[in-house]
C-alpha cells in the first residue's frame, strides 16, 4: 500500500494569531511557528511593549526623543504595556486530534530521513535563485547562494510526499545539467528541515527520464535580478507561484538578538506587487505569438 505524507508543519489552516506581525498574511500562522517555533499553543505568548505617559499624550519629550527607546529605562514617564498573544484553533476538537495524529506520524517519518541520504524522484516546478539576505549592524549583504528547485510532490525513497519540497543547486550544477520547469528526474540528496519546509541539499546522481526544455535561468541572469529585483515584507500567493517570484532568507544580525524570517524577493523588478502587470504582459506575448502562428 502506497504511504502518502502531507508537510504538516507548514499547514495553515489550524492555527491563526491576532499578533500585528501576522496582518500581513492575514493572521495565518503555520503549524512550525506556533509548535516549534514560538511555542505558544495552548499559553500564549507574552510581549512588553515600551510606552510613555507623555507621547502617548502628544505632548513633547523633554530630552527631545520622539521614540521610546533603551534611554527611556530611567524616566518616570515611561512604563511598559505587556500583552498575551494567543493563537486561536481553527479546527474543532475532532479535527484538531486528527491533526495531531497526523503530526505525530510526520514527524516520526522525518525522525527517520532527516539528515540522512534519501532517493527522490519527481518533476521540475520551478528553477529560481536561491537569494540570502544578510543585515549586519553596519550593512546589507545580498548573496547568491545558486539555484532552488521547487517540486510540488514527488517520491522520497518509498514514500509519496505530496506536498511542496526544495533542492539547493550549485551554479556549476545548472551549467552543467540545466534544470528547467517540466524536467522528470531522479536523484540522490541529504533531506533537511528547513524552517518548516522540506529541503533536498547535496543533489547528486541525477538522472532524466524526461527533458522539457523550458526556458531557464542562467548565472549571468540571476546577478542581474539580484541587483534589480525588489524586496517585500508580504508574500501575495499569486507572487509566490509567480515565475519571477521567490523567497528571500533574511538573517538579520543588527540587534544583539538574531533574526530569522523570509521576504519576497520579486526577479522582475516589480515596484509594489499589488499593481503587478508582469502576468498580463506576458499573456499579451503569448497572444501575440499564436496570432504570428
Amino acid at each position: 500500500m502506497q504511504r502518502t505524507l502531507k508537510n504538516q508543519y507548514k499547514r495553515q489552516d489550524v492555527f491563526r494569531c491576532s499578533h500585528k506581525a501576522h496582518f500581513k498574511f492575514e493572521k495565518s500562522v503555520s503549524v512550525y511557528h506556533v509548535l516549534l517555533e514560538k511555542k505558544c499553543f495552548p499559553q500564549g505568548c507574552l510581549y512588553f511593549f515600551w510606552k510613555c505617559r507623555l507621547l502617548n499624550k502628544g505632548n513633547s519629550c523633554p530630552k527631545g526623543f520622539e521614540h521610546v527607546g533603551k534611554k527611556c529605562f530611567g524616566c518616570r514617564e515611561y512604563y511598559e504595556e505587556k500583552v498575551c498573544y494567543q493563537p486561536e484553533l481553527l479546527l474543532k476538537q475532532e479535527e484538531f486530534e486528527k491533526f495531531k495524529k497526523s503530526l505525530e506520524e510526520y514527524q516520526e517519518w522525518l525522525e527517520e530521513v532527516s539528515g540522512k541520504d534519501v532517493e527522490f524522484s519527481g518533476e521540475v516546478n520551478s528553477v529560481k535563485p536561491h537569494l540570502k539576505k544578510i543585515i549586519y549592524p553596519k550593512g546589507v549583504s545580498l548573496k547568491f547562494k545558486g539555484f532552488l528547485l521547487s517540486f510540488k510532490s514527488g517520491w522520497i525513497d518509498r514514500v509519496f510526499f505530496d506536498d511542496y519540497l526544495y533542492a539547493r543547486i550549485s551554479v556549476g550544477a545548472q551549467r552543467r545539467l540545466n534544470f528547467s520547469r517540466g524536467d522528470k528526474l531522479d536523484f540522490k540528496a541529504r533531506l533537511i528541515v528547513d524552517r518548516g519546509r522540506i529541503v533536498l541539499e547535496r543533489v547528486r546522481y541525477v538522472e532524466f527520464s524526461e527533458k522539457a526544455g523550458s526556458p531557464s535561468w542562467d548565472l549571468s541572469e540571476a546577478l542581474v535580478a539580484r541587483s534589480t529585483g525588489t524586496e517585500f515584507d508580504c508574500q501575495p500567493e499569486r507572487c509566490l507561484v509567480c515565475e519571477k517570484g521567490c523567497l528571500l532568507d533574511v538573517v538579520d544580525k543588527s540587534s544583539f538578538k538574531e533574526k530569522i524570517y523570509r521576504h519576497l524577493f520579486c526577479l522582475a523588478g516589480t515596484e509594489d506587487p499589488e499593481n503587478c502587470l508582469y502576468d498580463l504582459k506576458k499573456k499579451l506575448e503569448m497572444e501575440k505569438v499564436e496570432k504570428e502562428n
